[in-house]
């Protein structure tokens, strides 16, 4: 984590409770997990840890951290998602401080609210796409919306435009819609993923797979070798409605003074939305660390609502805790214009309009949706195998059911030979 100050501000807090100091060290994001794993199992790491949930499986593994019990009411304070991703093998590994998930980004500049189907949004972007976005004024989508209601029809008179982007070839990306249709990568069970049960050329992954085909054949709106970047760039060229992608996009837009919401990613047609990846950054405790107790207690303070209210206010981390997140520093904004009427030259009022917060409010609500990504170690076996598999498939090269039935049997042997 880089928010110093926040964690400083914890610190202080935790010092005044407890009566312990604490001694905050950063450590540069490519070198903090190899000295983690040095450094703890002779007793010189540190009593906690941030980095993402993904360590959690290797490290839990190799018995690097401590569990972490938590009461059912504190359980509850969080968001299940998160808590969810620092669990393996039935016990939780660490707190959830922030979270992250992919969603649909729209473009204010054409889209006054975001379809609610991803059947509306495929027809606004086809008609964006051969410019007769006209022909739908007046007229009710299938969900019973009013196209009036979701397109601003002039600005498409000012500029050519593009409906729809993503990088369907990237697993991270398209795993949206096979999460959708009902895929699973490894089975859960009451005591965790069983890695024998892949659910990845399931009738869900190929109904999700199907579903990608129709986006990129039937309706044309995915081209062949379309990627994150190209799509990114449309979206700052400022003529693109609607792009996938996560809140790590949001600050290049901001930049770009692109006028952007964020929100869930549409319905699909069997009445449920899409599941995207959520991503953890979470704090954990080091198995070796003699303190364990007060450590706990230090790192319940860093995830109490001021801390992680401290903690967005400074990075944008979008908080895991309910009420962190109900905090109006977190779900408003306030946006401050001079109202120079009626005064002087040398004073004037402020106009202050407190808003919703639609970054927050989009990616928790998408997030709440999504798949928790798995965190155990074979985890790492998936993504060739199925980003080569959805190559094949766009490209029309093989068969869905061919592709990931080859793409399973290359992960069940990676796993194997992970075992042996």
């Amino acid at each position: 984590m880089t928010e110093m100050s926040a964690l400083k501000k914890a610190a202080e807090r935790f010092e005044k409770k407890e009566g312990y100091s604490v001694r905050i060290v950063r450590v540069p994001f490519e070198e903090l997990r190899p000295k983690f794993q040095v450094a703890s199992p002779v007793k010189k790491g540190p009593d906690v840890i941030t980095g993402p949930h993904d360590w959690v499986g290797p490290f839990a593994t190799a018995e690097l951290l401590a569990p972490v019990a938590l009461t059912s009411k504190e359980q509850n304070e969080y968001l299940k998602v998160p808590l969810k991703t620092l669990s393996f093998n039935g016990k939780l590994y660490g707190l959830p401080i922030s979270l992250e998930t992919l969603g649909l980004i729209y473009n204010k500049k054409f889209i006054k609210s975001p379809p609610q189907t991803m059947e509306d949004l495929i027809t606004i972007s086809i008609h964006a796409n051969e410019g007769t976005i006209n022909e739908l004024r007046g007229k009710t989508t299938n969900s019973n919306q009013s196209y009036d209601d979701i397109l601003l029809y002039d600005a498409f008179n000012q500029t050519k435009t593009t409906g729809f982007l993503f990088e369907a070839q990237d697993f991270y990306f398209s795993w949206s819609f096979l999460g959708g249709y009902g895929a699973y990568i490894f089975k859960e069970t009451p005591n965790g993923y069983d890695i024998k049960d892949i659910g990845l050329a399931s009738q869900g992954a190929l109904q999700g797979i199907d579903y990608l085909l129709e986006l990129q054949n039937k309706y044309k709106l995915i081209p062949q070798g379309m990627t994150k970047d190209i799509a990114n760039g449309r979206f700052m060229e400022n003529n693109l409605l609607f792009t996938i992608n996560g809140p790590w996009a949001l600050v290049d837009y901001k930049k770009q003074k692109i006028d952007y919401g964020f929100a869930p990613l549409p319905y699909l047609q069997n009445k449920k939305r899409p599941s995207p990846f959520v991503g953890v950054q979470g704090i954990y405790l080091n198995n070796y660390s003699n303190k364990k107790e007060i450590a706990l207690k230090f790192m319940k303070e860093i995830c109490s609502s001021e801390g992680q209210i401290d903690i967005y206010l400074e990075g944008a981390r979008v908080p895991s805790r309910f009420a962190a997140q109900k905090d109006d520093r977190v779900s408003k904004k306030i946006s401050i214009t001079p109202n120079y009427s009626g005064i002087s030259t040398f004073a004037f009022l402020l106009d202050t309009k407190i808003e919703d917060n639609e970054d927050v409010k989009g990616i928790l609500e998408s997030a709440e949706n999504g798949t928790a990504m798995p965190n155990i170690p074979e985890l790492v076996t998936i993504w060739t195998p199925m980003k080569e598999a959805i190559q094949l498939i766009l490209a029309g090269k093989q068969q869905p059911k061919e592709a990931l039935d080859a793409a399973v049997k290359r992960i069940h042997g990676d796993v194997e030979r992970m075992k042996n």
